[in-house]
């Protein structure tokens, strides 16, 4: 049986853990929110701009909360974590970079989110394989 992610989680690990979680999950919802809402102009610009500085604050927090994280994990876990990071970031410049040469020979425009989320799916992947490449089985 492979082993669990939550397996090479202390229970300090798991505190910060949850706490990053909390902070990106606002974060999240609060961009969601600030894009629907400012998009559709269905909020004043005073209001668009509060959203949009509450959605920065808690992205600052999310950022925060996952390097006090980091630095507090043990070393298979911040190694893991390290390792999805630096991928992330390489798929991402690949894909920013690329697909910009793409738009420029007349391919679609797309937002900059775009490439976040492939940054972002990158980095919960990699996690996932650092996990089960590195974290063994948990057989007797």
């Amino acid at each position: 049986m492979a082993a669990t992610y939550s397996a090479l989680f202390t229970p300090r690990d798991s505190h910060n853990y949850r706490t990053f979680s909390v902070w990106m999950i606002g974060a999240m919802l609060s961009f969601v929110a600030a894009t629907i809402l400012i998009d559709g102009k269905w909020i004043p610009p005073a209001g668009g701009w509060a959203l949009t500085i509450l959605s920065i604050v808690l992205m600052l927090g999310a950022m925060r909360a996952y390097i006090h994280f980091l630095r507090n994990a043990d070393e298979l876990l911040r190694k893991i974590h390290l390792n999805a990071l630096a991928l992330a970031f390489g798929v991402g410049t690949v894909a920013m970079m690329g697909y910009r040469l793409c738009e420029r020979l007349g391919a679609p425009k797309l937002d900059i989110n775009d490439s976040s989320l492939v940054m972002i799916l990158t980095w919960a992947l990699a996690q996932w394989y650092g996990m089960r490449h590195y974290g063994g089985d948990e057989e007797a």
